[in-house]
C-alpha cells in the first residue's frame, strides 16, 4: 500500500509538472440513477462539462498541445478529419483564441443544404482562406507545408483525434483527475469503462494506472479502428511515456476491448440507441450523442448485467452532445408529451 500512495503521489507531480494551457482540466462525478444489479454503484465522470464548443474530454489533449504549438511558433495547424469531426470543431475554436490559423482539406464543395450538427457549427468559424478542396490530400498537405515553409510560415500537421505525442501529458490529466475524485470521495474503482475514437484517452489511463500499479479493469469500446490499431497505439504512447517518467514499464492485461454490438460501424446510428439516449435524459438527467457517449454507455450497462460486475463502477462520459443536433429528426419519434 505505501508503495502504491508513493507511486500516486509521484504521478501527481509529474503531471502537475508540465506545461498547461489554462483550460478546465477538472470534472465531477456523480452516482447514476441506473441500477444494473444489485452488487454494484455505477458513476458518471462528466467530462462532457468541460467544455460546450470544445467537446469534453478533447479539451485535455490541447493543454499540453497549445502551449506546444505557441513555444515552437506555428503560424497554421492543418487539421485532419472531416467537417463532422468533434476534434475539428475543437481544434479550429482553440486555435482561432490563440491567433493560429486552422486549415481544413476537403474532398468536395461545402453544400450549404448539409450543414446541420457538427458541420454547422464548424462552418461558422471558417472562410475560404481556411479551406483547401483537393482529391489528392495526402500529397497536397505535404506541399502546401513545404510551400508555406518557403514563405517562412511554419504548420503544423494535426493527425485525426489530436492523436500525437505533444497531446499525451495533455491527455494524462485524465487518469490524475480520476485519482483526485477517488481521494475526494474515498472510493475506489474496479472497473472504468471509456469509448475510443482514435484512443489516445483509454490509453492514457491504461498507462497512468499501470505506473501506480492500480488495480482497476479498464473497459474500452472501440468506436472506430480496430484492436490490433489500438495494441499498436498503446505500444507507441507506452514508449513516450516511459521517457518522460523515465520508467520502464510493461504492458499486462488490466484492460479489455470491445466492439459495439448495436450499430457495429463508425458513424452509424439506429432507433435503439436514440431511444436509449431519451431514456438516459429521463432516468439519469445528462445528454448523450448517438456516435461516441451514447454508444458507451448502452454497451457498458450490457457488459455490467451479462458478466455481472460488481462494486464501484466508473463510465467517462467524453462529450459531444452539439452532435445531437445533426439527429433532432430521429430523436424526436422518442418523444410523447
Amino acid at each position: 500500500m505505501l508503495l502504491k500512495n508513493k507511486l500516486r503521489t509521484n504521478f501527481y507531480s509529474q503531471v502537475e509538472s508540465f506545461n498547461f494551457a489554462d483550460y478546465q482540466m477538472t470534472s465531477r462525478l456523480h452516482k447514476l440513477n441506473t441500477q444494473v444489479n444489485l452488487e454494484s454503484n455505477i458513476y458518471v465522470k462528466r467530462d462532457d462539462e468541460l467544455g460546450f464548443g470544445v467537446s469534453g474530454s478533447k479539451i485535455r489533449k490541447y493543454l499540453s498541445l497549445i502551449p506546444y504549438l505557441k513555444q515552437n511558433n506555428f503560424d497554421e495547424v492543418i487539421i485532419l478529419g472531416g467537417l463532422n469531426s468533434n476534434n475539428v470543431l475543437s481544434a479550429i475554436q482553440l486555435l482561432i483564441e490563440k491567433n493560429i490559423k486552422p486549415i481544413i482539406f476537403l474532398s468536395n464543395k461545402i453544400k450549404q443544404d448539409s450543414l446541420i450538427g457538427n458541420a454547422f457549427f464548424t462552418s461558422l468559424f471558417l472562410n475560404e482562406t481556411n479551406i483547401i478542396y483537393t482529391n489528392n490530400k495526402e500529397e497536397e498537405i505535404l506541399n502546401y507545408q513545404k510551400n508555406m515553409l518557403k514563405k517562412g510560415k511554419k504548420v503544423f500537421i494535426l493527425p485525426e483525434g489530436a492523436n500525437t505525442a505533444e497531446s499525451l501529458p495533455g491527455s494524462l490529466t485524465l487518469p490524475y483527475d480520476i485519482l483526485k475524485n477517488e481521494d475526494k470521495y474515498n472510493i475506489n474503482f474496479q472497473h472504468i469503462f471509456i469509448d475510443s475514437g482514435t484512443g489516445l484517452m483509454a490509453i492514457s489511463i491504461i498507462i497512468a494506472f499501470l505506473y501506480i500499479k492500480k488495480d482497476t479493469l479498464v473497459h474500452v469500446l472501440l468506436i472506430a479502428g480496430t484492436e490490433p490499431y489500438f495494441k499498436e497505439l498503446l505500444n507507441y504512447y507506452l514508449k513516450i511515456f516511459n521517457n518522460l517518467f523515465q520508467q520502464n514499464i510493461t504492458l499486462n492485461s488490466n484492460f479489455i476491448l470491445y466492439t459495439p454490438t448495436n450499430a457495429k460501424s463508425f458513424g452509424s446510428t439506429n432507433s435503439k440507441i436514440f431511444e436509449f439516449i431519451t431514456k438516459n435524459c429521463r432516468h439519469n438527467g445528462f445528454l448523450l450523442d448517438p456516435i461516441y457517449s451514447g454508444k458507451l454507455f448502452y454497451e457498458s450497462f450490457k457488459i455490467i448485467n451479462e458478466k455481472n460486475l460488481k462494486e464501484n463502477i466508473l463510465i467517462i462520459h467524453s462529450g459531444g452532445s452539439l452532435t445531437l443536433t445533426g439527429f433532432q429528426n430521429k430523436l424526436l419519434k422518442n418523444i410523447k408529451l
